[in-house]
This record gives C-alpha cells, sequence and structure tokens, in this order.
C-alpha cells in the first residue's frame, strides 16, 4: 500500500509530529482497519523517503496513546480494541440539522451589531470605541509593566484576589470619590474585565426568566443582548435630549434592574438632569430595582468639571456604579471596576468566585501605579485637551456642511457624535456609499431598540485628524444633498 504523504515545509512541529498525525488519522478514518498490520519503520521510512528514526519515533507516540500495538516478532499492528469506535462522519450524527443548543444562546437572536470595524480598512474611520495612540504614555506604561517582570515578587506566582488588587481599588476608590462624586471606600469596589463581564454577573444576580430589566433607547446594545441572553424581558426607554424621562417609566412594571448612562448618554449624547436624577432615586425607592449606572466615559468632559455621578446622590444603596479603563487608556487593557451596595458585596463575589478566579494581576498592578504617581490624572488632562480640540472641528465642520439637514447632542462630552438626520433618507444606502468613497460611519439603526427608527449615524473621531473629519464630512454632505 503506498501512502500519499505531504511534509508541510512552512509547518514548525517537529517531522515526527508530522508523520504521526498522517498515520494517526488513516487510522481514525479506518484506511488502517482496527487489527491491521503496519509497514515496519524501515519500510515506512523508505516510502516516505524520511529518517528511520523519524518514523520510530512516530510509532513510539502512537504506542503509547494505544493506537497501536507491537508484538515482538510479528510487527506493529492498529489496535483491535479500536475496532467500531471510529468517529462517525457529521452526517451519520445528523449534526448538520439541529445543535443541541440551550436556550440562552437561541435566546442570542441575530446580532447584526457591528462593532465599529468595516469590511475594508477605510481611508477615513469614524469608527468608535478606539483610544488615540499617539496620546497615551506608553514609555511609562512599559516602565510600569518592566518593574513587576524584572522582580521575583510573589505577586505574579499566585493567583490575585477575586475582588481584584487591593492597591488597585484603593486608588480607583480615591479617583472616583474625588473626581466623579462617587461616594466608596475600596471594600465596595471589584475589578472586572471589562463591562460586558459586569452585565452578565449582575444579569446572573438579579434575573430569571421573563423579569424586566429597562434600558435606554438609543441604548447599548452589548447590554440589551447580554440581559435578553439571560431570559430578561427587556424594555426599551426612549430618551430625549436629557436623557431618560422619569415620567414615562411603566408605572405597571416592576423592572429587577434599570441600565442607564446618565453622565453621557449612550449614544445619542447628553446628561441626565438634576432634576430626573432626585426623581429617578425618588421613584426606585418605592420599587425592588437596582440602577446599573455606566458611567463609560463620564471623565471625559470637555467644557467645566465632569457631571458628578448618580450614586453619589444614592442614600438607599439602590444604584450600581459601572466604570472602565477602556476609554480613558486603552481597549485591549480590558479592565474595568464596579461600585457595589454593602449589601451585594458577598453575593457579587460569591458568583464572580465561581466563573472567573480575577484578572491579571500584573496589569492591575500597573495600572495602580499609574494611579497612584499620578500618571492618570496628567494623562486624563491631555485626553481632554485634545480630544476637546477634535471634538470642536467635528462639530464646526457638521454645522458647516451639513446645517439644518441634522440634529445631534451638544453636549460637550464623549468620544462619538450621533447625527439625526432629517428628511426621508436611507441610513444603510448611505453607509454603503460611504464606504465606497473610503469613509466609514456607523449605521444608527442597531441602537435603537423601539419603532419606528429614526435615520442616524454614529460618528467616533478619536482616531481622525481635523482635515480628515472636514473631508468625511463634506463626503456626507454630497449623499444627503
Amino acid at each position: 500500500m503506498k501512502h500519499k504523504f505531504i511534509m508541510h515545509k512552512n509547518s514548525s512541529a517537529p517531522l515526527y509530529l508530522q508523520v504521526y498525525h498522517f498515520i494517526r488519522q488513516k487510522i481514525v478514518q479506518s484506511t488502517y482497519a482496527a487489527g491491521e498490520k503496519l509497514p515496519s519503520s524501515r519500510q515506512l521510512a523508505k516510502e516516505l523517503n524520511i529518517a528511520r528514526d523519524t518514523v520510530k519515533e512516530a510509532y513510539a507516540l502512537l504506542l503509547s496513546e494505544g493506537f497501536i500495538v507491537s508484538n515482538t516478532g510479528a510487527g506493529t499492528f492498529v489496535n483491535p480494541e479500536l475496532e467500531g469506535l471510529e468517529p462517525k462522519t457529521l452526517i451519520d450524527n445528523k449534526l448538520d440539522q439541529a445543535l443541541p443548543l440551550a436556550n440562552w444562546v437561541k435566546r442570542l437572536g441575530d446580532s447584526n451589531f457591528d462593532r465599529g470595524e468595516a469590511d475594508k480598512r477605510p481611508f477615513i474611520d469614524f469608527g468608535f470605541g478606539r483610544s488615540y495612540p499617539h496620546v497615551f504614555p506608553y514609555h511609562i506604561w512599559r516602565q510600569l509593566l518592566s518593574r513587576y517582570l524584572s522582580t521575583d515578587d510573589m505577586m505574579l506566582s499566585r493567583y490575585g484576589s477575586v475582588a481584584g488588587f487591593l492597591p488597585l481599588r484603593i486608588a480607583i476608590a480615591d479617583y472616583i470619590s474625588q473626581y466623579r462624586g462617587v461616594t466608596c471606600d475600596a471594600r465596595q469596589i471589584v475589578v472586572l474585565n471589562g463591562a460586558q463581564q459586569a452585565f452578565d454577573l449582575l444579569a446572573r444576580l438579579f434575573v430569571d426568566n421573563n423579569d424586566a430589566v429597562f434600558i435606554e433607547s438609543p441604548g447599548y446594545p452589548d447590554a440589551f443582548e447580554i440581559f435578553q441572553a439571560h431570559g430578561a424581558k427587556v424594555v426599551p426607554i426612549p430618551v430625549d435630549a436629557q436623557g431618560l424621562p422619569v415620567d414615562t417609566l411603566p408605572q405597571n412594571i416592576n423592572p429587577k434592574l434599570l441600565f442607564i448612562t446618565p453622565s453621557n448618554q449612550f449614544p445619542r449624547g447628553g446628561a441626565l438632569s438634576a432634576n430626573r436624577r432626585l426623581k429617578l432615586l425618588n421613584w426606585v425607592s418605592s420599587k425592588d430595582t437596582y440602577i446599573i449606572e455606566d458611567d463609560y466615559d463620564g471623565a471625559l468632559r470637555y467644557e467645566g468639571r465632569p457631571r458628578s455621578s448618580l450614586q453619589g446622590l444614592d442614600s438607599i444603596g439602590r444604584v450600581i456604579y459601572l466604570g472602565t479603563f477602556s476609554k480613558v487608556l486603552f481597549p485591549a487593557l480590558r479592565l474595568a471596576y464596579i461600585v457595589l451596595p454593602e449589601q451585594l458585596i458577598e453575593p457579587f463575589l460569591q458568583a464572580k468566585r465561581v466563573i472567573d478566579r480575577g484578572s491579571p494581576t500584573l496589569t492591575q498592578a500597573a495600572v495602580s501605579d499609574f494611579m497612584s504617581e499620578g500618571h492618570f490624572m496628567r494623562h486624563l488632562r491631555q485626553l481632554r485637551n485634545h480630544y476637546g480640540g477634535i471634538r470642536k472641528s467635528l462639530v464646526t465642520a457638521v454645522t458647516h456642511h451639513l446645517g439644518d439637514q441634522v440634529t445631534f447632542s451638544q453636549e460637550p462630552a464623549g468620544l462619538h457624535l450621533m447625527l439625526y438626520l432629517k428628511g426621508d433618507v436611507n441610513e444603510q444606502q448611505i453607509v454603503a456609499q460611504l464606504l465606497k468613497d473610503g469613509v466609514h460611519v456607523t449605521p444608527g439603526a442597531q441602537f435603537h431598540f423601539t419603532q419606528p427608527v429614526p435615520p442616524s449615524l454614529l460618528l467616533g473621531f478619536s482616531k481622525l485628524e481635523q482635515g480628515e473629519i472636514e473631508q468625511g464630512i463634506h463626503l456626507l454632505k454630497k449623499q444627503l444633498i
């Protein structure tokens, strides 16, 4: 029997492993039947034009794993005990007809949320959710990381706390108490692997099948999908220029959770007024409801002091505060944090302990030093200056070129603008044509959870220069004329 074996020259695997996989596949597919005698190592080496020792190594590995047996004086054979155990084909098992997936997966639905990445790299990219690489002090970050990598500290050789690195939690508590108006101490803070982990854990704690969760519309699709996947009845609440209209909350529904972005509503823009904040806290005091305050970019306000948190006004322990480093440091860091009311600390940590041993201690330690040594606040000041200038350029270009063809929030905050398009326009056609022109914008329909969906576009600006903004808005104008 001839054996068609092709050595992969570009493979990093040793040749004996390639031979091993080749023979094992023949056995699994029953090309070599159970009990069949295999060629000797000498014969196979000659046939494959490779060294005999290579074949002997492959045979030794197959023997140790039980795929073959060796009888002294008789030769090498496929293990007879493998007869009838070859894997069935996909068609035999009919796995292509129905996957035995849990209801959790089925509730995910058909998500078409564009995470801000175009199919092809555009010339002018208004994608959102990114940091500006030239602003972040990577030289300092590398020094902080190397500080721990160059020591023999036992910190790196053991698991960290499920709640997070204590010095980082202390630094976060100090920062959000002073600059975000959050009332807390380090015990209430848990470090997370991104905001999505917070949504997932809170859904596990609060949501049973068909429990109601209120969420803003337009709003954050990832939060919507996570709560829906956990069986929640997600109730979208339309927002206006001042955020969530508390007076419009359904009176006949007692939600388990209410998700809100009060400092800078995502993605529409605008801050929740003081009047509405107090109304919301009064409303929740009579409900069995917890508020999730997502302060995803609250520090990025370009005029005056950043808006203080809703949590700081909460006197009954019903607001869960969520912050992230993705916007102010860089997204790949994947670090967020949550501030829990006292009564939720133990249940939350118990849930987190079951599914996650904690965030990487090395990066937590570096962020802790970045904050405690003053780099963080200097970086924030630089970000506000830099991003504030870019946002001003974008607002100027939109106002000049598009005039009364669009509306948008005037709130001087965040890293994007949502443009609401006036008239009878097709946002999908506009997005597609702009991409042909080398401009990427995100369609707004995916952020709206109620009907009718107003035509809108989401424009991120964190990675653009003034000239790119001017050209991109000029091309958008051509589509709206």
